[in-house]
């Protein structure tokens, strides 16, 4: 399993379009991808699962992948996060 965190601005939070992108690079990759934030969980996969996540701001936002691909998947996801959030 890997695992990486980063930080949501105090704007972000996974609503639709985000959600759906993410989903989207997520559903191409072989590995279970599940993001944290505090206690909840959210398959990757599943937009409508990302959009339930709470959204305090400032928020850190674990992202862990566990499968044959899960280094790459990763950076994928969290590229992906980071391109929709417009993070550094």
């Amino acid at each position: 399993m890997t695992t990486r965190t980063i930080i949501l601005g105090p704007d972000d939070f996974f609503h639709a379009r985000p959600s759906a992108r993410i989903a989207e690079k997520a559903r191409s990759c072989e590995s279970v991808i599940m993001v944290m934030l505090g206690t909840e969980i959210a398959d990757a996969k599943d937009a409508l699962s990302l959009m339930r996540l709470s959204h305090p701001k400032g928020s850190s936002v674990d992202i862990l992948a566990d499968g044959p691909d899960e280094s790459s998947a990763l950076e994928e996801i969290v590229e992906t996060v980071q391109q929709e959030f417009s993070l550094n």
